[in-house]
Order: C-alpha cells, then sequence, then structure tokens
C-alpha cells in the first residue's frame, strides 16, 4: 500500500475518532444506555478553555449517549417520561445496526486499499458506505417525531454524515445527544442505574464537587452548599447499611 493509500486509510479512521471527541464542563456527564442497563461516563482529567474532552469507546458507535448537568441545588421538579425515553430508545434499533455497518465498512477500508489499491473495489466499497447511509438518514427521518428532530437538526445530521463520510458512524450519537434527559440526573440515575453502578456515579460526583469546593474557597454561603451536596453524595457512595 502506498503512502497515499495509507493516508486516507488513517484519515478516514482519523475524522470519524475526531468527530466523536465530545466536549463537556465540569457539572456534566454522560449516561449510557446498553440492553437497557443505564451506566456513565466522565470526560478525561485535561481540561482546554474550561471543557474536558470526552472520547466514547470507538467500537461501539451504537450505544445512544445522553448529555446531563447536575447540581448542587437541582430545582427541576420534572421527571423524565420512561415510557417516551424507551420509545426514543426503541426508534434508534435499526440505525444502531446501520452505523455498527458503517464502522466495519469504515475499517474495511484500509484491507481495500492493501489488497486491490484504489481500483474498482474501491468505489464498490465506498457505494455500499454512503448507500448505508443513506438508509440510515431515510429511517431517522421517518422516525424524527419519535427522535425529537426538527427539520433543522436533520438537515444538519443530514450535512454532516454526507460532506464528511466518517462522520456518518456517529449517526445514532449525533441523534441522542441532541435529546437531554428531563429533571435531576441524580434522581434519574437512583431510579435507573445498578445499585453499584450509582455507588460509582455518587463517588465520582463527589470527586467534582470537591474539586468546585477548592475554587469557592472564600464564598462561604457556597461553601456550604458545595459541602452539604458532597456529604450527601459520599452517602450515597457508601451507604452504612450496605452489606460489606
Amino acid at each position: 500500500m502506498s503512502s497515499y493509500e495509507w493516508g486516507l486509510s488513517l484519515g478516514a479512521i482519523g475524522l470519524y475518532l475526531l468527530d466523536s471527541i465530545g466536549w463537556l464542563y465540569s457539572n456534566e456527564l454522560i449516561f449510557r444506555c446498553y440492553r437497557g442497563s443505564w451506566t456513565f461516563a466522565e470526560s478525561l482529567p485535561l481540561v482546554v478553555r474550561g471543557v474536558r474532552p470526552y472520547l466514547p469507546n470507538p467500537l461501539t458507535p451504537g450505544i445512544p449517549l445522553f448529555k446531563v448537568r447536575w447540581s448542587e441545588s437541582d430545582p427541576r421538579e420534572q421527571q423524565e417520561d420512561r415510557e417516551e425515553l424507551e420509545r426514543f430508545v426503541r426508534a434508534l434499533r435499526p440505525v444502531k445496526f446501520l452505523v455498527n455497518v458503517l464502522l466495519l465498512l469504515l475499517l474495511a477500508l484500509p484491507l481495500v486499499l492493501t489488497i486491490y489499491g484504489t481500483d474498482v473495489q474501491l468505489l464498490v466499497l465506498m457505494a455500499a458506505y454512503y448507500g448505508v447511509i443513506l438508509v440510515a438518514l431515510g429511517l431517522i427521518h421517518a422516525r424524527r417525531r419519535q427522535l425529537r428532530l426538527t427539520d433543522r437538526a436533520f438537515v444538519k445530521v443530514c450535512f454532516d454524515a454526507l460532506a464528511c463520510g466518517p462522520f456518518a458512524v456517529n449517526l445514532l450519537r449525533n441523534v441522542s445527544l441532541q435529546r437531554s434527559l428531563a429533571g435531576n440526573p441524580i434522581a434519574f440515575a437512583g431510579q435507573s442505574f445498578a445499585p453499584a453502578e450509582l455507588r460509582r456515579l455518587a463517588a465520582a460526583l463527589a470527586a467534582r464537587v470537591g474539586d468546585e469546593l477548592a475554587r469557592a474557597y472564600g464564598q462561604t454561603a457556597r461553601e456550604e452548599e458545595l459541602e452539604a451536596f458532597r456529604m450527601k453524595l459520599l452517602a450515597m457512595a457508601d451507604p452504612p447499611n450496605r452489606p460489606v
């Protein structure tokens, strides 16, 4: 494989990885839904202009991601409609299959270039790739009401996927990230997360609040509020009646 072909392969995969990176503020987390189970993910510890990068598993583009924001004094009383959320996740299932196919086709690019070079087989691969993209966009358009996609949001999804093919592997993630979860994310986690995952979430948030406390030095009212929230989280992370 020539240097041009290597560059083409690495460039396509690199564009997919670059598009996968999300940027989270210190009070933001990612909730993930996989086979009916909920987990969370934090950003990397690196801080760039006040935000932190988050890179999802590049081999699982079919897992819906939801960005949530926590607060030490969350006033939101609205709760997530679980039936509507389940309908949303179900509507994405065919798209999950298609983005996994896109990932396989993208990873097949170096192999095709190595064996056949820039011959007709490459054109067949590209035609298959864009054919899958069009089918996925058609499904998303047909289910746009269930997916809470406005016409403008759908046009943006289409533009990203068609203007830069590797971005299309993130179709499902891009759709799910546009849908936030209503209400207090900690309350949602209390109802949806397994006990061990809920404790892990509470411990991670307690550490984040500790960082906020360090920055709030001298702001007495703010410090008291944060410390009370941190103690509540620590109690969730290590409940006194938890069996050893």
